[in-house]
């Protein structure tokens, strides 16, 4: 009867460290999946701001245009204003309003070149950034399906490992299971610890040959002195 108990530990025990490491990776793949998402959102979120930098650059452009409209036509007026000046003082001033908006116009010419040599950058930046949101979303989306597939997987098994332990926990006594399950609570999962090398793989503290060899029996439970979990033999 006892040597039948402590299979069943043995056995529960088991099952309930593969239902430990199954819901450990269950729990993993959700964050696994959101990291993927968040890459994908990251190359999205950069290539989102380089377009709106470049309608900025449009923007702007058009702006500058419209400036040095502005000054052509000042210098245009300028122009015909200097060949009307009736003095030495009008016809130097109005010159000089020429080569300040020459000047200004220069300006202009050179912002206009900057912009175009900008937005040509960004626009580059843009079809490479575009290239690799479409690699990554390829590679991405396999990786999900993949993961997901795995959560489906290890979900069978978590659900196929409940209903073994099922069968097991209805094979103990309530004051049997009231024992592992406080134990392993209180001991990080593990309840039973096998002897190996006169140890307890628990506490890896030694156990005296005596008590191995009455452990070997299986006439009763016995518990570690230094842990309290309960000591089973391995399987010969």
């Amino acid at each position: 009867m006892i040597t039948e108990t402590l299979n069943h530990l043995t056995t529960l025990q088991q099952i309930d460290n593969e239902l430990s490491t199954l819901s450990v990776k269950n729990q993993e793949i959700p964050k696994k999946i959101s990291g993927l998402k968040l890459t994908i959102k990251n190359v999205q979120d950069e290539l989102d701001k380089e377009k709106n930098h470049f309608l900025e650059l449009k923007k702007q452009y058009k702006l500058i245009e419209l400036e040095q409209k502005a000054v052509d036509e000042k210098i245009a007026q300028y122009s015909v204003q200097l060949y009307q000046a009736k003095t030495n003082e009008q016809y130097k001033a109005f010159l000089k309003e020429i080569e300040s908006q020459k000047l200004a116009k220069n300006n202009i010419e050179d912002q206009m070149l900057q912009n175009l040599e900008e937005s040509e950058t960004v626009e580059k930046k843009i079809g490479i950034l575009a290239k690799e949101l479409a690699e990554i979303e390829t590679e991405t989306q396999n990786k999900i399906s993949a993961l997901e597939q795995d959560e489906k997987e290890i979900q069978k098994a978590i659900k196929i490992r409940i209903d073994e332990r099922r069968l097991i926990v209805d094979n103990l006594t309530k004051d049997i299971l009231m024992v592992y399950e406080r134990i392993r609570k209180g001991k990080g999962g593990l309840a039973v610890a096998i002897v190996e090398a006169e140890r307890c793989n628990g506490c890896l503290n030694p156990i005296p040959p005596q008590t191995v060899l009455e452990i070997q029996k299986g006439e009763r439970l016995y518990f570690c002195d230094y842990c309290g979990r309960i000591l089973v033999c391995p399987p010969a």
